[in-house]
């Protein structure tokens, strides 16, 4: 009895398994017969022309992760722009009148070697702050010697359009070229203060260029403040105001130009037209600086003090140098005209009148000599191997013997005193310093008798 009934059990048990395995079967084939819902194709169609594209539309594709919301992920095509950058085109500069060959000099002049004692980072001579003379192509505190600033010597040409003022320099920077700027100051009316500014900034073309050229005016006529040539405490003016020229102001494009020489002591030459200074007779002056001729402060003891400003002389208690650095300027000469006056900055004090006017019936001679530095010590002076004085002394000629009255006195290197009555003189020159020669001559001069070659040479260490 039981075997009939487990036959049947498991036969029914078989039936619904094969029932079973047939749904399945049946569900799954249903599924593969329905379009899935899961990933959307667009179908392709032919790209219509460029010109009739329509904009694009986002291409949506969805995922599905388990479990999860199916997600949206939008996919829009970008159209690539080209970048257009828009510049204005370069101004054409036209000139009508260029620089020419400077003529025979005029007029030149020698300034302080500091060449001579760069070694040491010092110097004895040449630099007066009260004056505003500066003798200083020395780095600030390290007194480092910087050749390119160390002015040598300034002469002045002309021809019909143009005055030429060439300044040369003891070397170039250490680090090549010329790495500062250099100018020329005109004092117009000559009282002292100055009214055009001509600078060129880090000259490199051996060509006439405007490149770096400015020039300037004071207008209202503050430089120097209250007390010319000396210092202002608490100045306010606003030093060569103007602007006339430069890479921006070109209503003249030919107004002012500079060029480089090259040679052992190089040289720079400015050239700018006489239209633009009001007088054909002015005092004229060079400078070398770093930074200072950028910043336009002049004159420079009008902004700084003495202390501020440091020393390049080891003798004076500020030294070394402090803010006022890099920097080399020479006094002023005359152009057109000979002084018969004292005027601020002038490089020499123009001969005072004797006392005795002589007779026209009188014959009349004079003295003369030269101030230098003797390059060679030997007391002698020599064109090849000695370089003029050019400021920091005083030759004075006294009547009779040196402790009497003083009669005349000069600041020249080239010193002459003229119109003299035979008698007796002294000649004498201050401060005497470290000498190869005599600081004083006692002479007797005869009528109408000339005595040359008094010479007054100073020690080179």
């Amino acid at each position: 009895m039981k075997k009939p009934l487990m036959f049947a059990v498991s036969l029914m048990t078989v039936i619904a398994m094969v029932l079973s395995a047939c749904s399945i079967l049946s569900s799954s084939d249903a599924t593969l017969d329905e379009p899935s819902d899961q990933v959307l194709v667009e179908e392709e169609t032919e790209e219509p022309p460029a010109s009739e594209k329509p904009e694009a539309e986002p291409v949506k594709v969805e995922t599905e992760a388990p479990n999860a919301e199916p997600e949206v992920v939008e996919v829009v095509a970008e159209e690539a722009t080209e970048a257009v950058q828009i510049t204005d085109a370069p101004v054409e500069i036209v000139h009508t009148m260029t620089p020419g060959e400077p003529g025979a000099v005029i007029k030149s002049f020698a300034d302080t070697n500091s060449a001579l004692t760069a070694s040491g980072g010092y110097v004895t001579a040449g630099d007066d702050f009260t004056a505003n003379l500066f003798e200083r192509p020395f780095s600030e505190n390290e007194m480092f010697y910087f050749s390119d600033l160390d002015i040598q010597k300034a002469e002045i040409s002309e021809d019909d359009t143009f005055y030429y003022v060439t300044i040369t320099v003891d070397s170039y920077n250490p680090d090549g070229g010329l790495q500062a700027g250099y100018g020329v100051e005109i004092d117009e009316d000559q009282d002292g203060r100055g009214d055009l500014l001509i600078v060129v900034d880090r000259p490199f073309s051996t060509e006439w260029d405007i490149a770096g050229v400015t020039v300037r005016r004071d207008a209202n006529n503050d430089v120097g403040g209250s007390k010319i040539m000396r210092p202002d405490t608490g100045y306010a003016g606003d030093s060569y105001e103007q602007v006339l020229f430069s890479v921006d102001v070109l209503d003249d494009p030919d107004m002012a130009w500079a060029r480089v020489t090259d040679a052992q002591h190089p040289q720079v030459t400015i050239a700018f037209m006489k239209s633009i200074v009001s007088n054909s007779t002015f005092l004229w002056g060079v400078w070398a600086a770093d930074s200072l001729l950028e910043l336009v402060q002049l004159d420079i003891q009008d902004f700084y003090t003495a202390e501020e400003a440091g020393s390049p002389n080891p003798s004076m208690s500020s030294f070394p140098l402090k803010a006022v650095n890099l920097v080399d300027n020479t006094c002023r000469e005359t152009f057109g005209f000979t002084a018969t006056s004292p005027i601020p900055g002038l490089c020499y004090i123009p001969q005072e009148p004797t006392s005795k006017p002589p007779t026209t019936s009188e014959k009349l001679g004079s003295l003369s000599g030269i101030v230098f530095y003797d390059g060679n010590n030997n007391g002698s002076y020599e064109l090849s191997a000695d370089l003029l004085r050019s400021s920091g002394f005083t030759v004075t000629l006294h009547s009779g013997s040196c402790s009497g009255g003083q009669i005349a006195s000069s600041g020249s290197s080239n010193f002459n005193f003229s119109n003299l009555a035979a008698g007796s003189y002294c000649v004498k020159i201050s401060p005497t310093g470290d000498m190869n020669t005599s600081s004083s001559y006692s002479v007797n001069l005869s009528a109408g008798q000339s005595i040359g070659n008094l010479l007054f040479g100073y020690k080179v260490n």
